[in-house]
């Protein structure tokens, strides 16, 4: 990890710190914690607008285990902005932490901050994806992204073509 990778971050022993941190964890295991999907009415839906929020990341630090808990919830509108449908997803990242001394509070929240989401983000995506579908609703697709952003800046809504029918 680079640590020009950690934006708006400015403090060297910190950034030296975060790196540390990051050479230090494994990836082990990602997994659906919870996921609540709701439809609010009935099909076919005109979804308007879309909104993602996104609680405090919650973190577990107990060597050799270090796990964090992402939670994304989205809810899709109507043009009077009334809830058409809502899902929930609460991830849980595993990983192990190497042998060493224990990380400080701020690198661990520069960490997860800044990294996270992006371990987190292709999982949200598929099952957002998936959760849409099954819901009747044309499939949501979170953006791509970025390094200077700890987020998407687009969401999609896939608007499916109707068949065209073939005259005989």
């Amino acid at each position: 990890m680079d640590t020009e990778e950690v934006p708006g971050m400015s403090d060297d022993a910190l950034r030296e710190q975060v790196v540390a941190l990051h050479d230090r964890l494994h990836l082990v295991d990602v997994r659906v914690q919870r996921l609540r999907a709701e439809s609010l009415s009935e099909p076919p839906f005109d979804v308007h607008s879309i909104e993602i929020r996104s609680s405090p990341c919650e973190v577990l630090v107990e060597p050799p285990r270090f796990a964090v808990r992402v939670n994304q919830t989205v809810e899709l509108r109507r043009s009077d902005e009334q809830a058409l449908a809502e899902i929930e997803v609460v991830l849980v990242i595993d990983y192990t932490l190497d042998d060493g001394p224990d990380p400080g509070e701020d690198a661990v929240s520069a960490y997860v901050e800044h990294n996270t989401y992006f371990t987190a983000h292709p999982y949200l995506r598929e099952i957002l994806q998936n959760a849409t579908l099954k819901l009747g609703l044309e499939p949501l697709v979170l953006g791509v992204l970025s390094r200077d952003r700890p987020r998407p800046t687009e969401v999609t809504l896939v608007r499916r073509v109707s068949p065209v029918s073939v005259a005989d």
